[in-house]
């Protein structure tokens, strides 16, 4: 096996890139014309978008609280296909609760519709900054 196609299974391994993505390189190193991303790492989702690898959470506070977290993405997709264990009656409750408060959207059709990957991308494009009155700034992004 050659070290291109070990790199590329091992970023799969470790929820650096998809299965699809994988195939798409394997299929690419077969042609010999994407050698140069596998060898540096620098590997695209579909579309052409740098793939998301970390969701964000940065506070600057004017009282010294401040806040940056970085969880990766492979751990939020872990916890969205964990989902799947959750029972059905608990998504209409939630459902039920959001919609009680304004927000009406099906979570059970959301989690369960097996399009993990949609969805994530999708994240990919939230963008949270709060800038107080007293100076405190919020930031929620995707890198």
């Amino acid at each position: 096996m050659s070290e291109d196609r070990k790199r590329i299974l091992s970023m799969v391994a470790e929820g650096k890139i998809t299965v699809e993505e994988a195939e798409k390189l394997l299929g690419a190193l077969g042609a010999g014309n994407n050698e140069t991303a596998v060898a540096t790492g620098t590997v695209q989702a579909a579309g052409g978008k740098s793939e998301l690898k970390y969701l964000r959470v940065v506070v600057d506070s004017t009282g010294g609280d401040n806040v940056n977290v970085r969880v990766p993405m492979a751990l939020l997709r872990a916890g969205l296909k964990l989902s799947a264990l959750v029972p059905p009656q608990v998504y209409q409750k939630v459902s039920d609760n959001m919609a009680e408060k304004g927000m009406d959207f099906d979570l059970n059709t959301m989690l369960k519709s097996g399009d993990i990957e949609q969805l994530m991308e999708s994240l990919g494009e939230l963008n949270v900054d709060v800038n107080a009155k007293n100076g405190d700034k919020v930031r929620v992004f995707f890198e």
